[in-house]
């Protein structure tokens, strides 16, 4: 009984609070040519991870970065178990609900400009999230397509580890590479929707598009690889996280990177015009060794990188060209990341205050500990797995003793696990008596009480291609590439070198290089790149993996130290195996 144009003004409201504007304004828009007049291509990467900024990233690069393609990683090791959660309680979830939000700002000149759109946003159900917006597309006559991409999800697969066995997966998502997203360009879609996939894929899946690369031309694959690498965490590489960052400006409006690939790979790392950041060979070189293992293997599902000769070079203000990556054939596997449920952990985090400060904080989160593990004798529930206490502004966390502390305000930052929820919901309910029953100077519980929280272990294997079922649209896809390292290189043993007599005068390595960490799993690396390649060889001889492993040894025992050299940038790579306590998702 409700009149058309009354259905349509009452439809039109509803809008506005089911769907981004976007796709309401874009109505009677239609799709132009490329923004990019040359035949290079121009990547902007808008997210590093799910939780990075919404507010700005892709109008500034849209708006000012004349770019081809807009990409977004949003899915770290963690991630996965988050949509996994999300999924159980709503099957039709599972991916990342930022994606639209990120977008909003920009629908009609996305439309305008033709420019693609490459996402992992799709996490556990790149289908949902795809048919989601293709539906709220149709809706408004908008002849965009939305493309996804899945079969990285092999949970369903009935695979066991003999080192698990019995033990139920949380997830199980193995890397996809490329050249699906590549098809379904070719197939004309103007928006793709992954789930897991390397994160360079995002890059690399529009250049095989636009070049027509085959997969077999490895150097070039690999370029494009690395051009993914410096990108895929966003501002990371444009001042994020610099070393240097007090000459990096303008934090506030930091500029968003920009690949500008030539069809023979080689490319120029940039940012949009009139924005903050730094675009340096200091934080290119940074984040090339951020989270790499073997710099001669780098290993992908299209190619085996070699960045041992990589070029690095400041060509112009704020633009650095980056070429020197070598390809070899990747493996027949795929890299496998899974996460099960071990137990449960819970952490405080009480501000301490006053003299002595970090030594009654020890005192009174041990003493808590002790009075817990008295009652669970009695309970017959057995005591902590595991027991982590530190004074966060102590020096804690470079290994010195907290006695030798005369801070006079710490953070007591502890955390416990067990396999018994029960314990550690005790362990939470005791931890306010400190305040009154124990040394002076507590203040508060940040966030209060602790709630205990699945532990979830991170196990990386290898899998069999050919046993991966993937699909584009609904449509079976195999990868064209046959050719395959039959094991995985590996670079020569590090070399020994005779140390010159110590010098008058002693530096800070932050003095002579530049450094970035990551991390995976429960491994980290420790990237030293040398502000002058003439210190390459001095800094080569005293930067030994025994060396390093003797700085870092309060990580533990079990600590392991691998050195790798990449001598085209000045630079070193060390792998830190053990050091972090299970990794991210279980630490």
């Amino acid at each position: 009984g409700i009149n058309a144009e009354y259905g349509k003004q009452w439809y039109q409201r509803r809008v506005r609070v089911t769907c981004p504007k976007w796709l309401a304004l874009s109505l009677s828009r239609q799709r132009s040519l490329s923004s990019s007049p040359s035949d290079n291509v121009r990547i902007g990467c808008f997210s590093g991870f799910w939780g990075d900024s919404c507010s700005f990233a892709t109008q500034q690069l849209v708006n000012k970065g004349n770019i081809d393609f807009l990409v977004g990683d949003y899915l770290a090791e963690v991630t996965m178990s988050i949509l996994a959660a999300m999924k159980k309680k709503r099957p039709e979830l599972g991916f990342c609900p930022d994606f639209f939000e990120h977008l909003a700002p920009v629908g009609p000149k996305i439309v305008d400009k033709n420019i693609k759109v490459v996402v992992n946003a799709g996490g556990l159900n790149p289908d949902a999230c795809a048919k989601r917006l293709g539906g709220l597309l149709q809706q408004f006559g908008l002849n965009l397509k939305v493309a996804s991409v899945v079969g990285d999800d092999l949970i369903n697969k009935g695979i066991e580890l003999p080192e698990i066995e019995g033990i139920p997966y949380n997830t199980m998502n193995c890397y996809l590479g490329a050249e699906p997203i590549a098809k379904a360009l070719d197939n004309g879609a103007d928006i793709v929707i992954t789930g897991r996939c390397v994160d360079s894929a995002l890059v690399l899946g529009p250049l095989i598009h636009k070049f027509g690369w085959n997969m077999q031309e490895f150097d070039k694959l690999a370029q494009g690889s690395l051009a993914g690498h410096l990108v895929e965490c966003g501002a990371q590489c444009t001042g994020g996280n610099f070393t240097d960052w007090h000459q990096v400006p303008d934090y506030s409006n930091v500029g968003f990177p920009i690949v500008d690939v030539q069809s023979d790979g080689v490319f120029k790392v940039t940012k949009p015009v009139k924005t903050g950041g730094l675009v340096s060979f200091g934080t290119v070189a940074e984040q090339m060794l951020y989270e790499i293992g073997d710099s001669q293997c780098y290993a992908l599902p299209d190619v085996n990188c070699d960045f041992a000769n990589v070029s690095i070079k400041e060509v112009g203000e704020n633009e650095v060209e980056v070429s020197g990556a070598v390809g070899k054939p990747p493996s027949s596997t795929y890299k496998v990341s899974a996460t099960y449920i071990d137990g449960y952990k819970a952490t405080s985090m009480a501000p301490m205050i006053g003299p002595k400060a970090a030594q009654k904080g020890h005192l009174n989160a041990m003493s808590t500990i002790k009075r817990c593990e008295k009652v669970f004798s009695k309970m017959g529930i057995g005591s902590f797995e595991e027991v982590n206490v530190e004074c966060l502004g102590s020096g804690s966390n470079y290994g010195k003793s907290i006695e030798s502390s005369d801070a006079k305000e710490v953070v007591v930052w502890t955390s416990v696990r067990h396999k018994n929820k029960t314990a550690l919901e005790l362990w939470a309910k005791e931890i306010a008596g400190a305040s009154t029953g124990m040394a002076p100077g507590f203040t508060t519980m940040v966030g209060g009480r602790p709630k205990p929280t699945p532990i979830l272990r991170y196990k990386p294997f290898f899998y069999p291609k050919e046993l991966v079922d993937i699909s584009v649209d609904d449509t079976e896809f195999k990868n064209s590439n046959t050719e395959f390292s039959p094991t995985q290189p590996q670079s020569p043993p590090e070399a020994t070198h005779a140390v010159a007599n110590e010098g008058e005068f002693s530096y800070r390595l932050e003095e002579l290089a530049f450094l970035r960490s990551g991390d995976k799993g429960n491994s980290a690396n420790l990237g030293i790149i040398c502000r002058n390649k003439s210190l390459y060889n001095a800094l080569d001889a005293r930067l030994t993996s025994a060396a390093v492993k003797e700085y870092l040894s309060y990580l533990g025992e079990d600590l392991v130290v691998t050195k790798y050299n990449l001598p085209g940038t000045g630079a070193f790579n060390f792998i830190l195996d053990n050091a972090l306590g299970g990794g991210g998702v279980a630490s």
